[in-house]
C-alpha cells in the first residue's frame, strides 16, 4: 500500500484505475474541476457523493456573492444540475449532501 500526498485533479488519473465511488470534500474553488476530473474515472453507474453543497446556505445569500468559496460551489451545482452524464439529488442534511451517479 502507499500514500499519496498531492492534488487529487493530477494525482488520481495518473493512478490508472477506474473508481466505484469518490467523496468530493477540498477545495471549494476547485470542486467543478475535481467533478471533472473524477467523473473521468468513474465506472458507469459509480457514485460520487460532494459535501458543502449547499454552504451553510451561502449559495443563496447574496451576501456572499464574492466569496471564491462560495462561488466555486455554485458553479458546480450549476454545472451539475445540466449534466445529462449523471442523476443527482441534493441532500438538505447539514451542509448538504449531493449524490451523483454516473450513467
Amino acid at each position: 500500500m502507499s500514500f499519496i500526498i498531492g492534488d487529487a485533479i493530477s494525482e488520481a488519473p495518473r493512478l490508472g484505475i477506474t473508481f466505484d465511488m469518490a467523496f468530493i470534500d477540498g477545495d471549494k474553488r476547485t470542486y467543478a474541476e475535481t467533478y471533472e476530473m473524477v467523473l473521468s474515472i468513474l465506472r458507469p453507474g459509480g457514485f460520487i457523493i460532494a459535501d458543502n453543497t449547499l454552504w451553510d446556505g451561502h449559495v443563496v445569500d447574496h451576501a456572499y456573492d464574492r466569496d471564491p468559496q462560495t462561488r466555486g460551489i455554485e458553479t458546480f451545482n450549476d454545472v451539475l444540475v445540466d449534466d445529462s452524464r449523471v442523476e443527482q439529488v441534493i441532500l438538505p442534511l447539514r451542509d448538504g449532501l449531493t449524490l451523483i451517479r454516473k450513467r
